[in-house]
């Protein structure tokens, strides 16, 4: 069986992207990874046409709220807002950037983690199965 994930405008870094004078367009797994990237991205209740969607973790970041606290509130998020999209079916995993494990087994990641979290960002592997069984994995910086 084979699911469409639909098609869509190809955006690089937030951008439409032309070429020869055309709009180039993205679809399949691709284009659900660009709009599951774009909802994570998006802050909660910010578009006017649709104020359920996108990412709430306002709230976690002004707070004063102890680390662990504000990667829970993040992660739960997290799951909330992918799980709504039709195309996801579970959401496996979601491994923040300083996790131990990844650390031990990326050790150069290390300065780069202790750079971005100065600026109350990390980012974020989300490991998901779509509604086609197939796996996903989507890095996203999430912060505020």
């Amino acid at each position: 069986m084979t699911t469409s994930f639909g098609r869509s405008l190809l955006l690089d870094d937030g951008d439409l992207v032309v070429a020869q004078g055309q709009l180039l367009e993205v679809e399949s797994a691709a284009n659900l990874s660009q709009a599951l990237t774009l909802r994570v991205l998006t802050p909660f209740g910010s578009d006017p046409f649709n104020t359920g969607y996108g990412l709430d973790i306002g709230q976690a970041f002004t707070q004063p709220n102890p680390v662990s606290v504000v990667k829970q509130l993040v992660q739960l998020n997290l799951v909330r807002t992918l799980g709504t999209d039709p195309r996801v079916r579970d959401i496996r995993q979601v491994v923040f950037d300083d996790d131990p494990d990844l650390l031990a087994a990326n050790p150069a990641l290390e300065p780069a983690v202790r750079g971005a979290h100065s600026r109350r960002v990390w980012t974020v592997r989300v490991e998901l199965d779509t509604v086609a069984g197939d796996p996903l994995t989507l890095l996203v910086d999430v912060g505020v």
